[in-house]
Parts: C-alpha cells; sequence; structure tokens
C-alpha cells in the first residue's frame, strides 16, 4: 500500500475511533438530575455578579444558607471530587470542587466555599464519586462574614478554589449563573423538553424568526441571531447604542432601533440599511414589512425597511401622552391618556387608515385575539372588536388592576386574568365556562398567556413560573419554573411566550434562557383527553 494512502487509512480510522472513545461513559456517570447543595434558598436574594467594594470586584458566585452553621452541603449532581481542603480559602474556611459531565458532553465544576468539616460531616477525598444524596461537608463561619456557603458553577479551574470575585463580567470569563444553570437543566433533564438555549448576557429584546426557526436578541449595543438549540451565534453586530427595540419582518429581515434613533436593517447579520427614525423616543411596531414608529403625542409615521417615507396620521387632537403601542402582524393598537383622564384608543390598519376608535374610562387594555380581533378591557367591562364592530362579552366582579391579560383560544373561548387571585374562561358567547385561584405569582407586571390548540392555557408570571392549565375545567396540570433574574431583573425586558397550533411551545422568562417545549407531553391527561373529546 503507498505510503500516502497507508497515512490516509489511519487519519480515517482516528477520526472514526475517537469520537467512540469519548461517547465512554465517565467512571461516576453522566448527570442525570440537578439541585442545589442546601434547601430553602431564599426568594428574590441573588448576588450573582454584584459588585462589593469590600471586597474590590465582581460576585462570581451565590451566597446560601445564612446564618445556618453546620448544616450539611451535599453535592448538586452527580461527579467526581477534584479537589477538596479544609484551608482551601485560609482563614475563609474550606473549599471542595467537583466535576461533572453533562449528558451534552461538557463538563462544569461546582465549587462549594466557606465549608468546614465537622465530626460527622467529613470532606470527600478528590477522586470520590458523588451523587445529590453525598454530603460534601457543613456550611462554614468565614472570618469576615455570617455563616454562609458560597456556590459556583464554572467550566474551568478544577483544582483551584478560585478568586471568588473578578473584575470583569462571570458570564464571558467561564462561570454560569448557579440559579438560572439549575433550572435550564432541569427542564433539559424533564420529558417534554425539545430544545434550549443559554445566553451569555441578559437580554433586553428577544425576537423569534418563523421563516428559519431561529431567534434574534439584543443585549445592550449588541444584536446576534441563532437556531435554537445552538450555543454559538450565527452572526452579531455592534450597534451605535443602547437597543430599544427588535422586530422580525416576514421576509426574515431583523429590525434593530437604538436609543440615538439609529433604524439598522439586518439580512443574516449584514447591514442592508440604516437611517435615522423620526424620534429617538418613539416606539417601534411592525405591519407586514412597514415599519411604524408612535411619538409620544400619538402621532404616527410609517417607512419601508429601507427608510422611505409611507404615510403618517396627526396627533391626537386633545392633549394626551403614549399609553400603549402593539400590533398582531395586520392592526396596530395606539392608546393615548387624555389629560382628561380617559384612554382614546385606535385600531390601525395597513396605509393607515383608521379602523375602530374607543374612549374608554377606567384603566384599559387591548391585546390582540390571534384572528384578527381584538379583546379590551374597560374597568369591569370585557369586550371584543371584530370587523369593527364592538361585542359585549361580560360584566366582571371586580375592576381589573395593573397586572390584567387576556387571551383567546382558535374555539373562541376567553381567558382573564383581572390581577389578584381569579382566573376565569368564557365562552364566545360570554357566558363563564370556569373560575379558579390563579396559580402564577402576583406580582405589577402582567403575565403572558397563549393558547394553542385549545386544549392548554400557558401563563407565564413575572418570577418565570410557566403554568399548563386545563383549558376545559381551569385545573392546574403543570408548573415549570425557569429563572427570571430576581429582584435584580424585578421587570424584565425580553420575556417571551409563543405557542404554535402543533403545541409548541416557544418560552424565555426574560432572563438568560431560551426553550422550546413540546405541550402535547406536558399536558399529559389533559392534552390526550382533549383530543379524543
Amino acid at each position: 500500500m503507498p505510503a500516502s494512502r497507508a497515512l490516509l487509512c489511519a487519519l480515517c480510522l482516528l477520526l472514526v475511533t475517537v469520537p467512540v472513545m469519548a461517547q465512554a461513559e465517565p467512571p461516576c456517570g453522566i448527570v442525570d438530575s440537578i439541585g442545589y447543595p442546601v434547601n430553602d434558598l431564599v426568594e428574590g436574594y441573588d448576588d450573582f455578579s454584584r459588585f462589593r467594594s469590600r471586597f474590590g470586584g465582581i460576585h462570581v458566585g451565590i451566597d446560601l444558607a445564612f446564618d445556618r452553621w453546620g448544616e450539611p452541603v451535599r453535592a448538586a449532581m452527580r461527579g467526581v471530587v477534584t479537589y477538596a481542603d479544609v484551608a482551601g480559602w485560609d482563614s475563609e474556611k474550606g473549599v471542595v470542587i467537583v466535576a461533572h459531565d453533562m449528558p451534552d458532553a461538557s463538563r462544569v465544576y461546582t465549587l462549594y466555599g466557606h465549608m468546614e468539616q465537622f465530626d460527622e460531616l467529613p470532606f470527600p477525598a478528590v477522586g470520590d464519586c458523588v451523587t445529590p444524596e453525598t454530603v460534601l461537608g457543613g456550611v462554614g463561619w468565614p472570618s469576615r462574614g455570617r455563616p454562609h456557603l458560597h456556590y459556583e458553577i464554572r467550566n474551568f479551574l478544577p483544582d483551584d478554589g478560585g478568586p471568588g470575585y473578578i473584575e470583569g463580567d462571570p458570564l464571558a470569563a467561564g462561570w454560569f449563573h448557579p440559579l438560572a444553570f439549575t433550572a435550564l437543566w432541569q427542564l433539559r433533564l424533564a420529558a417534554g423538553h425539545l430544545a434550549t438555549v443559554a445566553f451569555n448576557a441578559i437580554p433586553t429584546r428577544l425576537t423569534l424568526l418563523p421563516s428559519n426557526g431561529a431567534y434574534a436578541l439584543a443585549s445592550e449595543e449588541s444584536v446576534a441571531s441563532a437556531a435554537l438549540g445552538t450555543e454559538n451565534a450565527a452572526w452579531q453586530v455592534e450597534t451605535d447604542s443602547e437597543v430599544v427595540g427588535l422586530a422580525a419582518l416576514p421576509s426574515g429581515r431583523v429590525v434593530a432601533y437604538t436609543r440615538e434613533g439609529q433604524v439598522i436593517l439586518l439580512d443574516n447579520g449584514r447591514y442592508e440599511a440604516l437611517w435615522q427614525s423620526p424620534d429617538p423616543a418613539a416606539l417601534l411596531q411592525t405591519l407586514g414589512e412597514t415599519l411604524v414608529f408612535a411619538l409620544a403625542d400619538g402621532a404616527l409615521q410609517a417607512f419601508s425597511p429601507a427608510g422611505d417615507g409611507l404615510w403618517q396620521l396627526p396627533p391626537d387632537p386633545a392633549p394626551s401622552r403614549l399609553l400603549s403601542f402593539s400590533s398582531d402582524g395586520e392592526t396596530l393598537a395606539l392608546g393615548l391618556r387624555r389629560d382628561a383622564g380617559e384612554v382614546h384608543w385606535r385600531l390601525i390598519g395597513d396605509g393607515g387608515v383608521i379602523r375602530h376608535e374607543a374612549h374608554l374610562a377606567r384603566l384599559s387594555l387591548l391585546t390582540p385575539a390571534g384572528d384578527g380581533s381584538w379583546l379590551g378591557l374597560d374597568g369591569r367591562r370585557f369586550f371584543r372588536i371584530v370587523a369593527d364592530q364592538v361585542q359585549e362579552l361580560a360584566t366582571l366582579d371586580r375592576s381589573p388592576g395593573n397586572a390584567a391579560a387576556v387571551t383567546m383560544d382558535m374555539h373562541g373561548n376567553s381567558y382573564v386574568y383581572a390581577g389578584g387571585a381569579d382566573l376565569l374562561s368564557l365562552d364566545a358567547q360570554g357566558r363563564q365556562r370556569w373560575r379558579v385561584d390563579w396559580p402564577g405569582a402576583r406580582s405589577a407586571l402582567p403575565p403572558l398567556l397563549d393558547t394553542g390548540s385549545g386544549c392548554l392555557l400557558y401563563a407565564l408570571d413575572a418570577r418565570g413560573d410557566l403554568s399548563l392549565i386545563n383549558g376545559a375545567d381551569g385545573s392546574l396540570q403543570r408548573r415549570i419554573e425557569l429563572y427570571a433574574g430576581g429582584d435584580g431583573n424585578s421587570r424584565p425586558l425580553a420575556r417571551l411566550l409563543q405557542v404554535d397550533v402543533d403545541e409548541r411551545v416557544y418560552v424565555s422568562s426574560g432572563f438568560l434562557s431560551l426553550a422550546l417545549l413540546d405541550g402535547w407531553l406536558l399536558g399529559g391527561a389533559a392534552t390526550q383527553d382533549c383530543l379524543l373529546g
């Protein structure tokens, strides 16, 4: 055999055998569950990436179990101990590090700091296999603070306690947010998971690109896009200032709008157009391929994606200020708060044609129903606008609060959360189908609601909990906990909930991840009964 051919065959063999060898299960196994090293986390507390002048840097972990000195600390996942030293941080006590082989072939390390060894709670030895039931030691009492556990997840430093604090962004340096990482992997390891992606920065805007199954997100002064389920961006561009608006056009192109008023049209990451908006403070919505800006006085100006002027609507004749601006892709809803206190709504179609106007006296909302109609709340009055006609549906028991939300399924059944404790469903004629206690967290931020086939109602609250509710009777079928960032992200700007007729659920709490879930599987008996009946 010629030498060159022999070398080629040897390389072919290497290419075939190396992946097979790499797939061999690690001696301590692959992670099949994930939790926290201690119980009873403090709700809302999150000090990851928090700057502390006392230590001169940004925190790379989270602190848990305050004032619980000596409490057992357990491994968060199965893995192998790579470091264990009772004096790893000198007077700041001991450190244990465990390596974990994840199902996606990645390896991460959990670090347990400020640990102490007690007679009944010894440290493990390097090389020991551990599981979530394995005790690694006890919560220690560092010299510079109260008893607590310092907990990290990172992808490097298997045998070094590390700094605890750094100058830059921990997410960019190899650390993971422990709360977000745990919630994401609990989802990935559960039934019904189709795809997920973790972000390395908190997005301020997030949109799906239906033409190619990808997503686009904005974070501060950058815009990026990737396919769901991939970690690496297909493209990323930098802008002149913070991105305050982001929209996907039907053609698959992306429009970004910056705080300085710059409008950027991107086609697969390439600049196709760059122009200046009429007002940097204007709000942006899309109407098909048309970009429409709402100014503070209620005036509308429409442009082509290339920046050519198309049409305008004058401001509201009465003194007023912009309250709300939304779109269902075919119609715009513009809400203006007049000085007299009432809210003036306009529904506007292609070409700037005003299809409907309404004057509402109470705190109100208009939201698209998904079939071209709009659902509205005016105090206790619940109504629907269909083909420019108002259909009165019901009078609620109480006026809605700021957190009110409504939606409608493909069968004409509507779902109303008016704030507080009640969630109710009405049929197409406005008759009550059921009424239940609201299953989510109560917040000043409205939940996101959506339905797919009509079998389930999905509700995403401000805390990041996704509730799956039986559309037939209102019973809670499942709750999925996503992490929304705690108190540091109390009003997430990039929340997303979108369910298609195939019951595929796209969901993001507005923090560090986006997930695609199988609603048919997650709904259990509720979806099976619905399909059969």
